[in-house]
């Protein structure tokens, strides 16, 4: 009696260790008899290769070797996903997990297929000639640390133009300049000088006029006839002005 106890006790403990070794159920059957496994097949067969992907990667996440889900994920990521980085990451666990499979050689193929291809969406194609020696891991790294040499020089052209747009709007808030008023200012005052006993005079200056000549004394250019009707003896005509001639004001 205590004999058949202890067997019993025994072949438990075993039964313990055996379920402590597998670290998830579902292991105990292959990964082609999973249901989600057979899903994504018939997914495929169907042309569901979104919802046949979400299968495969489930079945990815329930087991510790699913080489054949792998497989079929990185078939997707390849040729309709167009995304040949993940697709190198499942070719490259498949080859981990099974790499006496008599499809090895057809796997290696495509990881390198993914590999050319990755290298291929680069801009102007960099490495075009020597896909064959590429490494993809060391790849990644130098096209992120381009990606991040762009994204300083990006932000540093934006702070440029910031500045800038700061510097303009101040000066279109500031108020004109006195230099430009007092520039203008000799042009605006007529050399015109008066005296008792004698009729006023203007002295020419270049750019002249006799309508600017008017406009200047009288606030207006219509009296330039009666300018001219005084200096008749000065002048042959209404343009005959020089530089410096002194004209009468009436």
């Amino acid at each position: 009696m205590l004999f058949l106890r202890l067997s019993t006790v025994i072949s438990l403990l075993c039964l313990l260790v055996l379920a402590s070794c597998s670290p998830v159920q579902s292991e105990l059957i292959s990964e082609t008899d999973e249901k989600q496994y057979q899903r994504g097949k018939l997914f495929l067969r169907n042309g569901r290769t979104e919802d046949a992907l979400n299968a495969f990667l489930g079945v990815i996440d329930s087991r510790r070797d699913a080489p054949e889900s792998h497989l079929e994920a990185g078939y997707i990521f390849l040729r309709e996903m167009r995304d040949p980085v993940r697709a190198y990451y499942h070719f490259s666990r498949y080859l981990e997990l099974f790499p006496q499979s008599d499809r090895a050689r057809e796997v290696g193929q495509l990881r390198e297929t993914a590999q050319k291809e990755f290298a291929r969406q680069l801009p102007a194609q960099p490495y075009e000639g020597q896909l064959d020696r590429l490494d993809l891991m060391e790849l990644i790294k130098n096209v992120r640390s381009e990606n991040d040499n762009l994204k300083r020089d990006l932000m540093a052209a934006e702070s440029r133009v910031r500045q800038l747009e700061g510097v303009m709007g101040e000066a279109r808030r500031m108020p004109p300049t006195t230099a430009s008023s007092t520039a203008s200012a000799p042009s605006e005052e007529p050399a015109v000088s008066s005296g008792e006993g004698r009729p006023r005079t203007y002295t020419v200056q270049s750019g002249d006029s006799l309508s600017g000549i008017s406009r200047k004394v009288y606030g207006t250019s219509s009296r330039w006839g009666d300018i001219f009707q005084a200096n008749r003896d000065r002048m042959t005509s209404e343009n005959a002005l020089r530089v410096g001639q002194e004209l009468r004001i009436p």
